[in-house]
């Protein structure tokens, strides 16, 4: 379901959505804005915090979100805290993964998952020290490549995420 809504909020924000698949798309809102961050909720309780990359000259669009997944446990049957899923440009080199790095700390490589209409998607748990690494830094590089040797780093900054995730239900 939240894969579904990450997409759905892909689907909002591109600039070219066709008006008739928005009219099929779940009611949402814009709750807050905390920094770079925006949370939408869709109903009562389901909200994503999300921080789309722009495009510029060099890179194309990527959304990012965050959300606090319900009865989720790791392969040690703790509770998930948080679990990402990361929509990148179609074209991306499936084999090198997704490369997440917080600051100048060590990239972490990321799956992915699938591939849709929008982009290429990775939807993983964020480990505790990833997460404390993220509410304690300046910004999330999303590393993808083009091509087997080429890598290109799409910044996301990290303002106001610790207020964004403790905005979550």
């Amino acid at each position: 379901m939240r894969l579904a809504l990450a997409s759905l909020l892909c689907a909002l924000l591109a600039t070219t959505a066709a008006p008739a698949q928005q009219a099929t798309l779940p009611a949402s809102s814009l709750k807050a804005t905390h920094g770079s961050w925006e949370v939408w909720c869709y109903g009562e309780g389901d909200c994503i915090m999300t921080q789309l990359h722009r495009r510029s000259t060099e890179t194309a669009d990527a959304v990012f979100t965050v959300f606090k997944p319900k009865g989720l446990q790791d392969e040690r049957g703790l509770p998930v805290q948080a679990l990402a899923e990361i929509v990148v440009p179609l074209g991306v080199f499936l084999p090198g993964a997704l490369g997440l790095q917080i600051d100048t700390n060590e990239p972490r490589a990321v799956p992915f998952e699938r591939c849709i209409p929008d982009g290429c998607v990775v939807r993983a748990p964020i480990a505790p020290a990833m997460l404390d690494q993220m509410r304690a830094g300046a910004t999330a590089n999303l590393i993808v490549s083009p091509a087997p040797d080429e890598r290109v780093k799409l910044p996301i900054s990290l303002n106001g995420f610790t207020a964004a995730f403790d905005s979550l239900p």
